[in-house]
């Protein structure tokens, strides 16, 4: 029988080694401001590793895959070691300081067990 989080643990220190720290950005809209009128924003930051990748010319069909966007392999672990909230197309990604869009959001998950997410990323 395979050990999963055994797996997810190797995955989370290849993408240490092989690439770098990524914020992870959820956004909660709360009740509206009395003073402003807008929404509140509570804004909660997970880190954890991941390798970021272009995509290759072939790939881009410019309606699902456009120019511009990325691919980014991403730890099911935060850098606590603790497991990585399922990121969504409503979250941000921050990496060196850049801001992207969550597009997509797909998922090794051979059990219960999330071995590696794979999101495509698109500049905000």
């Amino acid at each position: 029988m395979t050990d999963y989080a055994k797996k997810a643990r190797e995955t989370d220190g290849k993408l240490r080694k092989k690439g770098g720290t990524v914020t992870l950005r959820r956004i909660v809209l709360g009740d509206d401001d009395p003073d402003t009128g807008k929404p509140e924003q509570t804004i909660t930051d997970f880190a954890a590793a991941g390798v970021k990748f272009g995509y290759v010319a072939e790939r881009i069909d410019g309606k699902l895959i456009q120019s511009g966007d990325q691919e980014l392999l991403l730890s099911p672990l935060q850098l606590t070691g603790q497991p990585l909230p399922e990121p969504s197309t409503g979250d941000l990604v921050l990496i060196n300081g850049a801001r992207f869009a969550i597009h997509n959001v797909a998922k090794l998950e051979p059990t219960d067990v999330v071995i590696l997410y794979t999101l495509q990323l698109r500049g905000n």
